[in-house]
Parts: structure tokens; sequence; C-alpha cells
């Protein structure tokens, strides 16, 4: 199974589980069309690029397979390959959910 992952501020996530909607519109929809996702070796580079000061941000774990209609893989930074998705994401389509934190050198770390 082929995962793509999309970061969200843990009080957004929050507020998203808490609504009962069963789908997820990231502010960047609006602004530039689509939602930010990374593979699991691009999520450090986007967590330094969009969460800078948080301590911590969820991860979710989406399965490609589950959105492949609204999934463009485009050129970004450093001439990478990155999933963006073109429309909201399907709450269904969020397979796990992870925690990405700082580890004692204020660095993002991986766990999983």
């Amino acid at each position: 199974m082929t995962m793509i992952y999309h970061l969200i501020l843990s009080d957004d996530w929050q507020k998203l589980l808490n609504s009962n909607k069963n789908t997820y519109k990231a502010p960047s929809l609006k602004e530039v069309g689509f939602i930010h996702c990374s593979t699991k070796d691009q999520l450090v580079g986007s967590a330094n690029l969009y969460f800078g000061e948080a301590q911590e941000v969820v991860v979710l774990g989406i399965v490609e397979k589950r959105i492949r209609k609204l999934l463009k893989w485009e050129l970004s930074r450093k001439e990478e390959l990155f999933p963006h998705i073109y429309g909201a994401l399907p709450i269904e389509a969020i397979d796990t959910i992870y925690i990405l934190s700082r580890n004692e050198h204020g660095e993002w770390e991986l766990d999983f």
C-alpha cells in the first residue's frame, strides 16, 4: 500500500475531528488550489518549511489509491516531485495518524 503524508497542526486536527466532517480542506486548497503532501522522505523538509515554530505536528498517512483521481505529482522545491491533492481530502482516505515531534536538539524526528 503506497502512502503519502499531510502535515497538520494538532489543534487543527482536533477541530476537524470534532466537526464530524467527512472531508478536510486545508487552507492551501483555497490559497493555491491543492493540499500539500509529501512522501515519507520529504516530511522533515516539509515540516521545516511550513511548521518552523511548532513543537509537534500530526502526520496524516493517506492511502494513495483512495485519492488517485485527486492526486497529481508535481515538481516543487529542489525540483522534486511532490504529491498534491486537488480537492477536499476524504477522511476515509486517511489510514494512519502519527505525531512528528522534535528531539532534544530541536530537530524533527520521524519515529515510524
